[in-house]
């Protein structure tokens, strides 16, 4: 009989270790775990549980972000919850455009903390579309001494520059002659 006792027992065990994962997944810092979770709307501060606000903020969350036509601008509400506590007061987020094989760098910001050892920085930025142009995918990074603490990738969406196709030469330029 205690042979089959036993692998009951193991089986219960593996369940509530299970469920005891599942409940921990919960939390905003173990669900996001290096993720920077993006929004054009501020992140709530507070809810009725842990789940409940890791539940909000993944419904908040968005990836594609449409231009200020007015101001040409971006303004992205961030919540960076980082891999490990940052052990600095500064950090810097840096801005990549993903395209091809290559990464380029298009804009960094550096920032500060009131404390170290934050493990969740919660913030907003705005971006200007002349700086980081329009209608491309961008990887955002926090880092501190060349450590990544959490990604993300979004979209920026907008209008693309309108040309009409005409071009003005001065007389020179159509006569084929250089300036010099």
């Amino acid at each position: 009989m205690k042979a089959r006792r036993l692998p009951v027992v193991a089986l219960v065990l593996l369940a509530v270790t299970a469920l005891g994962g599942v409940a921990s997944a919960e939390t905003p810092e173990v669900a996001f775990k290096g993720k920077i979770m993006t929004s054009s709307k501020r992140f709530p501060q507070t809810a009725k549980s842990p789940s409940a606000y890791t539940a909000l903020i993944r419904k908040q969350t968005q990836s594609n972000f449409v231009e200020d036509k007015a101001t040409h601008t971006w303004t992205i509400f961030f919540a960076a919850f980082l891999n490990s506590p940052l052990n600095d007061v500064e950090y810097v987020i840096k801005f990549y455009e993903l395209s091809g094989k290559s990464q380029q760098l298009l804009a960094t910001s550096e920032n500060f903390n009131d404390e170290r050892g934050q493990k969740t920085i919660v913030s907003k930025i705005t971006l200007d579309k002349k700086q980081m142009g329009v209608n491309k995918e961008i990887l955002m990074t926090l880092e501190n001494k060349g450590k990544v603490y959490a990604t993300n990738r979004f979209k920026l969406l907008g209008e693309g520059e309108k040309f009409s196709g005409k071009v003005n030469f001065s007389e020179d330029e159509a006569q084929g002659k250089e300036n010099e």
